[in-house]
């Protein structure tokens, strides 16, 4: 197997996960299904021209809270940063 083609496919299982990842937000701060959470990426991917795995990845790094200076953040925040949970909600679920 040549190298172009296994990282190729490197690549695509690293996009995998992360859309997968990605769903996995959606479908914890919006309550949704993996289907519906899977639309509204499609969705944010027609209405930003930015490519699905971009889109994931920011909403990844969004959720996670790291590298404030990622790609596509602000597209991210603007697309689902009312979905995401506060501080406060955060904490007082974690005490019951």
């Amino acid at each position: 197997m040549d190298e172009v083609g296994e990282f190729g496919r490197s690549a695509d299982l690293s996009s995998r996960t992360v859309i997968d990842v990605a769903i996995g937000v959606l479908v914890g701060w919006r309550g949704c299904s993996p289907r519906e959470a899977f639309e509204e990426l499609a969705g944010a991917v027609r209405e930003t021209g930015v490519r699905i795995g971009s889109i994931a990845r920011a909403l990844v790094d969004l959720a996670s809270g790291t590298d404030p200076s990622a790609p596509h953040r602000a597209v991210a925040l603007r697309l689902w940063g009312d979905a995401m949970p506060r501080p406060s909600a955060l904490v007082s679920a974690s005490r019951n």
